[in-house]
């Protein structure tokens, strides 16, 4: 019901959202508007700029799609999703424009940057209302929005997005150093703190701090509540024919993962293709840590791992697929190899925690909430919430072949069997990875490098004013390499006081964007 004497309501927007820009760096033009409007009420929707009046009007009126948002029609209309398609029985008009005879859903627009609206938006609403529509006033004029029933503010005094708090900058030797020492005082062997500490930190050099040492604080708690076994021997459950098994036996994932890589990669070389299938394994971070054993021997690697439910289906609301990843590495001589290294929801969830120790928002699209609804509150992941799966159907696909391959073949599991290692930290989470590599000679040497050559310069001429710095896979990593060998590495200040770690003398703590 709403405030109009009671009456029911003719017509509802529910939670729409309209955003422009490209996708991670969205501009939020309507940030979750609500409202009903009964039959004969006028509701003025007031606007603090021309560009969000416009954005809701251009979806009304089947002119833009709306990233998320229901239209109702009716007190038992059907909600759905907005199409660029009007919904039926609503009218839109503007501000000048007569208003419908029959009594329907109307939205009048304002005469944006026109004049005094009073003049034109007020009265052809008064006119709808008389006839019996449940009438939806979009103007930027108090004056105007005064004479409706009721106001609703769009986009009026959103929650303000939290100041980024500090971090710490380390050189890449501190870091390494002060990540191991984290490792062998909670009784890690310290060859194996040495390789784990590697991992995390060349993650964070190449920008990837979602898979950084901000993990720490996570593994030193698995590690106190059995978790993750620090002594685990990874086993070979087979070691003849062109597959291979290992079993990490619950250790740290690095391990058997960089255990795995090497054997892959070696037995590649000599025998020109290789699968070593890997399970019941705990986290391995960032799958491009491993690159160096493909790079070493030639042969060009592909790794694929499942890990536990935190990613939506398309159009869901519930995290029912893990947050997959899948890595290519190409070696090059005599440069950095070429390494395609994606998660296969939205963004890996790590980044959204990342933001969360850094007191910042997330955008819209990397995230929904229980119920399904996107959301900035990057701790919404960790009270239900879901990353959306990139790409939609065809992403779900590629998610469908890692489970497979990396799942079912290699682990005999799939991601909703992973327990997760942050609810469960007293269990392993058994996720499982296939690593393979396919030397170059046996497909009779092809010029790998020449025609990686025209690839990369073919992509590049599809710009007409040229391409931007980044516009092939790899290139972000170099540019963010440079920046930590320049600067040193960014860790948030909250992980560093978790950690118990003193901030280095020549990288004083600093606030901002991470290199």
């Amino acid at each position: 019901m709403t405030e109009a004497a009671g009456r029911p309501p003719a017509f509802r927007i529910a939670d729409l959202i309209v955003a422009e820009g490209p996708e991670g760096a969205e501009r939020i033009l309507i940030a979750g508007l609500t409202v009903t409007v009964a039959a004969g009420e006028i509701v003025a929707v007031l606007a603090d700029d021309t560009g969000s009046a416009a954005a809701l009007t251009q979806v009304l009126a089947g002119r833009r799609r709306a990233q998320y948002g229901a239209i109702v029609v009716g007190e038992a209309g059907r909600s759905r999703r907005v199409t660029p398609v009007t919904p039926a029985g609503v009218s839109v008009v503007a501000a000048e424009g007569r208003c419908p005879d029959a009594p329907a859903p109307v939205v009048v627009v304002d005469a944006v940057g026109g004049p005094r609206s009073e003049e034109y938006g007020a009265e052809p609403a008064r006119t709808a209302a008389r006839q019996g529509s449940a009438v939806l006033l979009v103007t930027t004029d108090a004056g105007t929005a005064a004479t409706a029933d009721r106001t609703v503010h769009l986009n009026r005094a959103p929650r303000p997005a939290p100041r980024p708090k500090a971090e710490v900058r380390f050189s890449t030797e501190a870091l390494l150093e002060a990540a191991a020492g984290s490792l062998t005082a909670a009784g890690v062997g310290a060859e194996r703190a040495a390789l784990v500490a590697r991992v995390l930190v060349d993650a964070d050099v190449r920008g990837h701090f979602s898979h950084g040492v901000g993990l720490l604080p996570m593994y030193l708690d698995r590690l106190r509540q059995g978790g993750i076994d620090p002594a685990a021997e990874p086993e070979w459950s087979q070691e003849d024919g062109s597959v291979v098994r290992v079993d990490a036996r619950g250790g740290f994932g690095q391990v058997a993962a960089d255990l795995a890589a090497r054997r892959c990669a070696e037995r590649a070389a000599r025998t020109g293709l290789a699968a070593v299938a890997v399970r019941g394994n705990n986290h391995i971070g960032m799958l491009a840590a491993y690159r160096d054993h493909f790079v070493r021997h030639g042969v060009v690697g592909l790794v694929l791992n499942v890990s536990g439910p935190s990613v939506a289906a398309p159009g869901a609301g519930r995290p029912t697929l893990g947050n997959d990843a899948v890595c290519m590495v190409v070696p090059r001589e005599g440069t950095s190899p070429l390494v395609v290294d994606f998660a296969t929801g939205t963004v890996a969830s790590g980044k959204i925690r990342h933001a969360a120790h850094r007191g910042e928002r997330v955008p819209a699209t990397w995230l929904v909430d229980r119920e399904g609804r996107p959301t900035t509150d990057p701790e919404e992941l960790d009270r239900g919430g879901a990353v959306p799966v990139f790409g939609g159907h065809k992403g779900l696909g590629v998610a469908v072949i890692t489970e497979v391959l990396a799942g079912i073949l290699a682990g005999g599991t799939v991601s909703p069997l992973v327990h997760k290692q942050r609810a469960e930290p007293e269990r392993a989470m058994d996720c499982s990875q296939l690593f393979l590599a396919l030397s170059p000679d046996a497909f009779g040497n092809p010029p790998v490098e020449k025609l990686l050559d025209v690839l990369s310069g073919a992509v590049a001429a599809g710009y007409p004013q040229g391409p931007p710095e980044v516009h092939l896979p790899e290139q972000q990593e170099r540019l963010a390499e440079a920046a930590a060998a320049e600067h040193g590495v960014p860790v948030p200040a909250s992980v560093v006081e978790q950690l118990g770690w003193a901030a280095p003398q020549a990288a004083p703590a600093t606030t901002g964007g991470a290199a």
